[in-house]
């Protein structure tokens, strides 16, 4: 039984010796140029670069907005800057809690875009990121204001009432 063991064992390193020797002798592959599906068009391209022209521009004049108000604002890690108006210092409200809302967007000149009060579920997908976000450093009767790039709220997409590439103020207001 140990026999038939051992040869077993010696037919597997012969065969691996010989597999790795053919291998080692053999060219290595050269490498391979990306076929033409993989390469980036020069329309997805363009529109890349489109991209990356707004967000500058919407940076800058966000920036430009919340340097000029009289507010202080602090900036967060997805690049919008928010700032608490009425600040009652309670507990933030946590992800799945339902909250009665006072929405308000705005262009950046003030023109008003949406006038919402509703009931909302914090971290739904019904609300923009940059709003979801916010909502769990707020608690109820609180109220926050928010400068945000287009890239944060509703994109290059925008929605019925928001046009693409729109940078926004939002009043956020917890109704207790």
């Amino acid at each position: 039984m140990q026999r038939n063991n051992n040869a077993k064992i010696r037919v597997i390193v012969i065969l691996t010796a010989a597999v790795l020797t053919i291998g080692c002798q053999t060219e290595p592959q050269k490498v391979r140029r990306m076929s033409e599906k993989n390469t980036p068009d020069s329309a997805m391209m363009a529109q890349l670069e489109f991209n990356m022209q707004m967000a500058s521009a919407a940076d800058n004049a966000c920036i430009t907005l919340v340097q000029a108000d009289s507010l202080q604002y602090a900036a967060d890690d997805f690049g919008f800057w928010y700032t608490k108006t009425i600040n009652l210092y309670a507990d933030s409200l946590t992800r799945g809690e339902m909250v009665a809302l006072h929405l308000q967007m705005m262009e950046l000149d003030g023109t008003l875009l949406a006038d919402v009060k509703d009931h909302f579920t914090v971290g739904t997908s019904d609300l923009p990121l940059v709003v979801n976000r916010c909502l769990k450093q707020m608690s109820r009767g609180e109220e926050m204001r928010i400068i945000a790039p287009w890239y944060t709220a509703y994109g290059a997409e925008g929605t019925a009432l928001i046009k693409p590439y729109t940078n926004l103020i939002i009043v956020l207001k917890i109704e207790e």
